[in-house]
């Protein structure tokens, strides 16, 4: 095992509270997600993780304040992050690995994330396709058409 490994093991052995603060962001913590509060920005995100799936929302104050990290019911918690606008998705699973930026500035609203990066990153083109085709990504629907139509007006 190598040493980068071991920390990396060291690392997850770590138990975090189910709630804390590191300088700006507050943290709300509970199987398989992470939400956070970012006061300087005023930006409410969270992270969902399970069996090789890793996604990323941008959430609102309501739906942060639900968050119960004592919650035992994981599908309950993911359901009300997932209300949220969708940023980015990783899979692995046994068919392909991909990802999928769908808000290109991902990183950016979520520097605190530990990103998990899987497989080949979708182009901007199928994800525009798939954002239009899938109702999940309603919320995503208007912020890429505006950031298309921005683009488009640009290069004129």
């Amino acid at each position: 095992m190598s040493k980068e490994s071991k920390e990396k093991k060291k690392k997850k052995q770590i138990r975090l509270p189910s709630e804390y603060t590191e300088g700006a962001f507050h943290f709300k913590t509970g199987p398989g997600w992470r939400a956070c509060y970012d006061s300087e920005r005023a930006l409410y995100t969270a992270e969902s993780f399970w069996a090789g799936y890793y996604d990323l929302y941008e959430i609102n104050e309501e739906i942060f304040n639900k968050l119960n990290p004592k919650c035992k019911e994981r599908r309950d918690v993911h359901e009300l992050i997932q209300a949220g606008r969708h940023l980015y998705k990783s899979v692995s699973d046994r068919n392909s690995s991909y990802d999928i930026a769908i808000d290109e500035n991902y990183a950016s609203l979520c520097p605190w994330a530990e990103i998990q990066k899987t497989g080949d990153m979708w182009d901007s083109e199928l994800t525009d396709l798939a954002v239009a085709a899938f109702d999940s990504e309603k919320y995503n629907r208007e912020q890429r058409l505006k950031r298309n139509d921005e683009k488009e007006n640009t290069v004129l």
